[in-house]
């Protein structure tokens, strides 16, 4: 949004004024490098406060203060529901895990199961006469021999159903109307925790940069 963009310009230059301000009346070497320091890690925390909080909107006058992705909301579902399910969760990554996650062994021993029921329902009533003509041993191999093709052959096939699961699925649509219809704490209680790893990270760099650029202006002016 262009808010979250241009929020570094904005509340930088208002604490900006308060880092003149003090250093004209207060002009130590210290002033400039730790204010920067400030105004960067408080512009950081701030632009990201501003982002859920406050949680509902609050009315002044003709102004409602709200939290920017909380006043947005359809427009983040949708945002938050398309990236989801063409990076993370799409019809091929979704596969992949069943195939060949840690818990694939649980898949194809229900594929298995599920392979050898369906021969059973396949023959139908010729069972008797099938087991009678090639014996109840060699019967139950054929249905497993069926079962390992089936689970052998599955994941060269898969690949030509994806267009069909993600339709049938109809996840970005689903996963976009149902955030839309969150309350506000249970919105932000979905999406902050995919901010609240890097929250940290982000004020801290947002310091450092203004440490940085605080010791630059101080070299500036003492040499000039």
């Amino acid at each position: 949004f262009i808010f979250i963009r241009q929020s570094g310009f904005y509340f930088g230059f208002l604490f900006g004024l308060i880092q003149m301000g003090v250093f004209f009346a207060y002009d130590a070497n210290w002033v400039l490098p730790v204010f920067g320091f400030l105004v960067g890690w408080a512009t950081n925390w701030l632009a990201l406060k501003v982002i859920f909080r406050p949680l509902n909107p609050h009315k002044f006058g003709p102004i409602t203060i709200h939290g920017i992705f909380l006043k947005r909301q359809k427009e983040v579902s949708a945002t938050f529901a398309r990236v989801n399910c063409t990076e993370i969760l799409h019809t091929k990554a979704i596969w992949e895990t069943i195939l060949t996650g840690p818990l694939s062994q649980n898949f194809f021993a229900m594929l298995r199961a599920h392979s050898i029921v369906f021969t059973e329902k396949l023959v139908g009533g010729m069972k008797p006469l099938a087991v009678t003509a090639m014996g109840s041993r060699q019967f139950a191999e054929m249905k497993e021999e069926i079962a390992g093709k089936i689970a052998e052959n599955l994941p060269g096939i898969m690949p030509h159903s994806y267009q069909y699961t993600t339709d049938a699925l109809d996840m970005e649509n689903t996963i976009r109307d149902r955030m839309s219809e969150l309350s506000f704490p249970e919105f932000e209680g979905v999406l902050h925790p995919a901010f609240e790893e890097d929250e940290l990270l982000l004020i801290f760099v947002g310091g450092v940069l203004g440490l940085v650029a605080g010791s630059l202006q101080m070299v500036m002016i003492m040499y000039q």
